[in-house]
């Protein structure tokens, strides 16, 4: 978490950013403009209360001001940057599409599985939605208890609160897929 000095430049930054006055902030977060002033200074630190009313009237997620970076708007993963991080197993491969940004939460990675394998040993369960488009290959998704075939082109979507698994259905090729997550642990 940033020290005050820190949050008070990151607010600041976004109410110049656009081109708000102290004043417009008091009258929209009630805070008054002295103390958004004292906090913009880094002279006092605003209580979880008036950072959430500041972040409304900035119209930003309270997150923007409490991510350890300071992180832009937006995540820009090109393709000569992207890291490939071996599976566990020699199951495949796993390329991240995107980084943290405040408040984010999705994450989008690009998966290669080796032939026969999966991700997970086991059906798991988790908060948030999942869904993948299959790239290449043919993969077999299990979601509550039912297997589903797909191939190129071919897309999924589930709630992660059910039961679920996926894997590479053939013996013989790779299969890669895109996946998206709303659980940015989740992998």
């Amino acid at each position: 978490m940033p020290d005050k000095s820190e949050l008070g430049r990151r607010i600041k930054s976004v109410r110049d950013g656009k081109h708000l006055t102290l004043k417009t902030i008091e009258g929209s977060a009630g805070i008054s403009a002295t103390h958004i002033s004292e906090i913009e200074r880094g002279k006092t630190s605003p209580t979880l209360g008036a950072l959430l009313r500041i972040s409304k009237a900035l119209s930003k997620d309270a997150a923007y001001f409490l991510e350890d970076e300071d992180l832009g708007d937006f995540s820009l993963v090109t393709s000569e940057n992207r890291l490939k991080e071996s599976l566990a197993g020699g199951a495949g491969s796993i390329e991240r599409l995107t980084t943290s940004i405040p408040g984010g939460r999705l994450q989008a990675c690009f998966i290669t599985l080796a032939p026969g394998k999966s991700r997970h040993s086991q059906p798991h369960t988790h908060f948030g939605n999942e869904a993948a488009v299959v790239v290449s290959g043919k993969m077999r998704f299990k979601c509550a208890g039912e297997v589903i075939e797909l191939e190129e082109g071919d897309a999924i979507h589930y709630h992660a609160n059910v039961e679920h698994s996926y894997e590479n259905a053939s013996k013989r090729d790779d299969a890669t897929m895109i996946w998206i997550s709303t659980e940015r642990s989740a992998t």
